[in-house]
């Protein structure tokens, strides 16, 4: 039997940016190790049952499938979610990827979600607002928004979706959109961590529709065995107006079940 290896070693390096939350945030360093994964024409029904749902051994992605399992993974777990971005020109010199949005989970109805900008509606009106905290407790969201035209601190109270609902939906997204590729152009390979089975599932080539009319493309996506993604990258040029731009997406998950959550100092109240 032939097989389809890892031809490298993959680090996925979750650093942390500990300026988003209160508390040690703390970062690990994930070392994929290779191991052969079969292609689907030349792996036995067991061997294609152990691949994560959704990923074929050929490259054949199934999103809908995949998508759905990683939201199930998500759902009553605590953990720290991290999404960044950066777009620079063409020629420049690449800068490392911001952060853009961010969650510390604790359970499904205790978070601290931040985004750079945000569209929150508050009722009777619809406004984007800049460096967004929101602290959910009890499946209640209390919202900080600063007010640029006074310089001064508004709070709010709103309905606040459960973190598994709120983080997949975002990731939901950003897997849907840049792992959307042609299984010619899609590698699975197989490595473990402490032990644990990951699947890397890599892509490059002609970007996916609707990126940008992105080329240069290039994703990494780090799944285990459930269908988790816990990390996804991306890399690719896009056409710009003027000048085409270097564009890097990331996000990742990671202390799965090792996340405590603390109110800011602005709200009084624990969970």
């Amino acid at each position: 039997m032939r097989y389809r290896a890892l031809g490298i070693v993959v680090l996925v390096c979750l650093a942390g940016c500990s300026g988003l939350f209160a508390g040690p945030e703390g970062s690990d360093r994930e070392t994929l190790t290779p191991a052969p994964v079969p292609t689907a024409t030349q792996a036995t029904a067991t061997e294609t049952r152990a691949l994560p749902p959704g990923v074929g051994g050929d490259g054949d992605l199934r999103l809908d499938a995949l998508v759905a399992a990683h939201r199930e993974a998500l759902t009553d777990r605590s953990y720290v979610w991290r999404e960044r971005r950066a777009t620079t020109r063409a020629n420049a010199t690449a800068t490392e990827p911001r952060p853009v949005r961010a969650a510390r989970v604790a359970a499904e109805d205790c978070y601290r979600f931040w985004a750079e900008s945000y569209t929150v509606d508050l009722g009777m009106e619809t406004r984007v607002a800049y460096n967004y905290t929101e602290y959910v407790s009890g499946g209640v969201g209390h919202v900080r928004l600063e007010n640029f035209r006074t310089d001064a601190w508004e709070y709010y109270r709103l309905p606040a979706p459960p973190a598994g609902q709120r983080v997949g939906a975002a990731t939901g997204r950003a897997i849907r959109r840049y792992l959307r590729l042609p299984a010619g152009n899609v590698t699975v390979s197989a490595g473990r961590v402490d032990g644990e089975r990951r699947y890397l599932v890599a892509g490059e080539g002609a970007g996916p529709p609707r990126v940008d009319d992105a080329r240069d493309y290039s994703v990494a996506a780090v799944v285990d065995g459930d269908g988790l993604v816990r990390s996804l990258s991306v890399g690719y040029r896009a056409a710009g107006f003027e000048d085409a731009r270097r564009v890097r997406y990331e996000f990742t998950l990671e202390r799965f079940g090792n996340v405590t959550v603390d109110p800011p100092r602005w709200y009084d109240g624990t969970c």
